[in-house]
């Protein structure tokens, strides 16, 4: 049986192939990178007001809480030892979950600013949209933000949509653009 033997035509167009190839799935892991990051901050807004709920009502010190709970742990976990390791990591877990919390504050404060300086009503719309659907203590319903706002339900969803592409970057910094 004998090797084919590759002309030069054909190994270019290999290559040629090849690095096509590579960039396609490059541009694919790029576009699928940035997809995840619009999902994680629209995750992010959904969860908000529980994460500020459990952010407030984490219980991480002795003095927080009967003499009872420690006995539970006790029971639940074998053993003193585990018990400073559990409490210790809902502490950490409180404390990266107020961390959180106040960048998306932050990131809100700015979109805010960005939406004043434009002196577009579209832009402020969005962001009372999002701060009504996510942030305010009081979730409105999608129906009452379009009554509110003077537009129907579909450009609700769009101006969620386009508040959140605005908002990824500010809270993923450039990773929210590429």
């Amino acid at each position: 049986m004998s090797n084919p033997v590759l002309t030069p035509a054909m190994r270019k167009e290999i290559v040629e192939l090849t690095i096509k190839t590579y960039q396609e799935e490059m541009e694919r892991q790029r576009k699928l990178a940035h997809d995840k990051r619009l999902r994680n901050t629209k995750l992010l807004l959904i969860n908000y007001r529980g994460l500020l709920s459990h952010s407030e009502s984490a219980i991480y010190e002795a003095s927080q809480c009967d003499e009872d709970v420690y006995d539970v742990l006790y029971l639940m976990t074998g053993g003193k030892s585990d018990q400073q390791l559990y409490v210790d990591s809902i502490k950490k877990s409180a404390g990266r979950t107020k961390l959180i919390l106040e960048h998306i504050k932050r990131a809100i404060d700015d979109y805010e600013r960005y939406c004043v300086r434009t002196g577009k009503e579209e832009e402020m719309r969005r962001c009372r949209t999002i701060k009504r659907m996510y942030i305010e203590e009081d979730p409105w319903e999608v129906q009452d933000i379009a009554d509110r706002e003077l537009v129907d339900v579909s450009t609700v969803y769009k101006d969620i949509k386009e508040a959140i592409r605005r908002l990824t970057p500010r809270i993923f910094g450039i990773d929210g653009l590429i």
